[in-house]
């Protein structure tokens, strides 16, 4: 007697399939949302990026990541609030 990937529930490999492409499609759809900000590389290369430009002691600025259908960093001088942000993009190269 063979043993069955699926089990004895009878799912069909085109279930699994479908259900494999969704998982993972969820996993891209949140790491684009979220995964700047969760690798602690990126985020500490923005904390860093955001310092150098208020060019303060890293008490001077604000660092957030905005969610949307553009996620990107957004760093402003606390110093100077009559300034609009800098926006950094969705990536902070942490190897430079």
């Amino acid at each position: 007697m063979g043993v069955s990937v699926t089990a004895s529930r009878g799912l069909s490999g085109s279930t699994i399939k479908n259900t494999s492409v969704a998982v993972i499609a969820v996993f891209v759809v949140l790491f684009y949302l979220y995964g700047p900000p969760a690798t602690p590389a990126v985020q500490d290369a923005a904390i860093a990026r955001c310092n150098d430009h208020a060019s303060g002691d890293y008490r001077s600025f604000r660092l957030s990541w905005e969610v949307g259908v553009h996620p990107h960093w957004t760093c402003w001088d606390v110093g100077k609030p009559q300034e609009q942000p800098v926006s950094f993009g969705w990536w902070v190269n942490p190897f430079s």
